[in-house]
């Protein structure tokens, strides 16, 4: 019998990271208007250093997510294969949402298509007994 621990990840992987994806271009702009600010500063003052590192954790986070979130439909699709408490609908908007993530500019449609597919997998947990 399959255990439901695999879900319950795939469920809030998908939720918490569709989440960060939808909010990821706002900490993304701030980081690099940050890091802009602070080479400013830098060179008004003397200085000749390049700040890039918010931008850098930032954008590297978010990528992380992204493929955490693809990584994570696929092994669900390939675990639950012959499941019949799992349908194919979370396994494919974690992959789908995943793969749109990391297309610059469509990291938020990844978003809303993790966020279904987590709550498809959360949803499915009462399916399985203790």
């Amino acid at each position: 019998m399959k255990t439901k621990k695999l879900a319950l990840i795939n469920g809030i992987v998908g939720l918490v990271g569709g989440i960060f994806l939808l909010i990821a271009v706002f900490i993304i702009t701030a980081s690099a208007l940050n890091d802009v600010a602070t080479t400013l500063d830098t060179a008004y003052n003397g200085g000749s250093a390049i700040s890039i590192t918010s931008t850098t954790l930032a954008s590297t986070l978010a990528l992380f997510v992204k493929i955490a979130i693809l990584v994570l439909g696929i092994v669900g699709s390939v675990y639950y294969k012959d499941d019949d408490r799992i349908g194919s609908a979370p396994n494919v908007l974690l992959i789908v949402g995943g793969a749109l993530a990391i297309i610059p500019f469509l990291g938020w449609v990844g978003g809303i298509l993790a966020i279904i597919g987590g709550s498809l997998y959360l949803a499915s947990l009462k399916k399985f007994q203790e």
